[in-house]
């Protein structure tokens, strides 16, 4: 395993992929002589860690990083997301992963253990609640009209919100990656209907480095929002995968509706303070995961294994001073040294949720 600093990301082993799934894949993969496997799957903007004795591998999923950004918002639905999470595990000949997610990642690994329970060992999710695949279509407006505090997602998945976030990456990531007891006031603006057009400037948390910041703002510079921002447009995308899986048999294909029981052992991590998914939204879960244990992290919020890592990590019986920080924060990659290979409240069940 390569000395990481979460400072530093060019202190990781980076690689890249092209024509996996139709697109090219940018992922870290640390300790990859280990035969116990770690998936780590990321949200807007987040965090993550490795722990010693497992390898690790962690994607830029579709639309961010290096990974490629497709224009078109239907192709980032859960399932195809799934399906380029399988490319890549084909490409490094990994039968089977133990998933660790936080909000849109926890999103998609819920999915992906239902997509591909055969592919998956176990799951652990950070803040993101499972839902069951909803029996009829529900509008974002109307999730909203039930979730109030979800009306932020109305902003996101607006055609105008990617310029409003090209114009100024720096002043929406100092708004948004900020630990819980050093907040600015709400990342949206109701009243303004506003992310960062028209509100006060703030500052660089402490618990952000200048470094760390830099490297985001180079990357979305680059990049842009869109791609991130298409997550926040597929409601009706990830409504309609639910509904159109087709098992292949000898003589006919079946059509289902997606299995809402997940039979795999599985972890919820909640954080008390986080805003966009309290807690109460992971009450009835069980309900549909029999194996399911749930942990909370008291004083921490939504960026819980940012603030709270000891804690965060005793949920998983892991001794902190064998856990290692891969502060793997929505696309920790860098050009530089990178391996190219060339190859080609509610309870749950109330809604399709992710922040």
């Amino acid at each position: 395993m390569s000395v990481m600093n979460p400072d530093d990301p060019a202190s990781f082993r980076h690689c890249e992929v092209n024509n996996l799934n139709g697109i090219r894949i940018h992922f870290v993969d640390e300790n990859p002589s280990s035969g116990k496997v770690l998936l780590l799957l990321h949200g807007f903007p987040d965090l993550w860690f490795v722990s010693k004795g497992y390898r690790v591998i962690a994607p830029d999923l579709r639309g961010y990083g290096s990974t490629s950004s497709p224009e078109d918002h239907h192709v980032y639905g859960h399932k195809t997301v799934s399906d380029d999470l399988v490319a890549l595990l084909d490409y490094l000949k990994i039968p089977k992963v133990t998933v660790l997610a936080h909000d849109w990642g926890g999103s998609v690994g819920w999915r992906f253990a239902q997509f591909y329970p055969k592919r998956t060992l176990a799951i652990a999710v950070f803040c993101t609640p499972y839902s069951p695949p909803n029996k009829e279509y529900i509008p974002l407006e109307d999730i909203v009209k039930r979730v109030p505090n979800f009306r932020y997602q109305l902003r996101l998945s607006s055609p105008d919100c990617d310029k409003e976030l090209d114009a100024d990456p720096e002043q929406f990531l100092m708004r948004m990656l900020r630990p819980c007891n050093d907040g600015v006031g709400p990342m949206y603006d109701a009243d303004k209907d506003s992310i960062i057009q028209g509100r006060p400037k703030v500052a660089r948390t402490k618990a952000l480095s200048e470094r760390q910041l830099k490297y985001y703002v180079d990357q979305y510079q680059k990049t842009g929002f869109h791609g991130p921002l298409n997550w926040y447009r597929t409601t009706k995308v990830r409504f309609e995968e639910s509904k159109a899986n087709l098992f292949s048999l000898p003589f006919f294909r079946l059509r289902l509706d997606l299995n809402p029981i997940i039979n795999l052992p599985a972890m919820m991590v909640t954080a008390s303070r986080d805003v966009a998914l309290p807690p109460r939204m992971a009450v009835g879960m069980d309900k549909f995961i029999p194996k399911l244990e749930i942990h909370n992290v008291e004083d921490a919020g939504h960026w819980v294994l940012w603030e709270k890592p000891r804690e965060s990590l005793y949920a998983f019986d892991l001794p902190h001073d064998h856990v290692m920080g891969l502060y793997h924060r929505q696309h920790w990659l860098c050009k530089a040294g990178a391996v190219k290979v060339e190859s080609k409240g509610e309870t749950a069940g109330t809604k399709d949720v992710a922040i």
